[in-house]
């Protein structure tokens, strides 16, 4: 097999590689922020019309945080 044909697949696979990388990166992080992004201003909202700043935004907080924590357990262990 000549050296150029080996450094071919090597660098395919190089690209390969790289493309699952960033695939990987961009999935933890919509799992990541996407929770907490809809809903702490969706708390908020509701904090502002019930008028009880801050327990609800503290409450869609957490669950945010929690969401995001489960999601990204399932993608670690290979579920989708």
């Amino acid at each position: 097999m000549s050296t150029s044909t080996e450094h071919d697949k090597t660098a395919a696979r190089d690209r390969e590689n790289a493309r699952k990388l960033l695939m990987s990166a961009a999935d933890t992080t919509w799992r990541m922020f996407v929770p907490p992004l809809i809903l702490v201003p969706a708390g908020i909202f509701v904090d502002l019309k019930l008028h009880s700043m801050p327990w609800l935004t503290i409450l869609a907080a957490v669950a945010g945080l929690g969401v995001a924590v489960w999601l990204v357990g399932r993608q670690l262990r290979g579920d989708k």
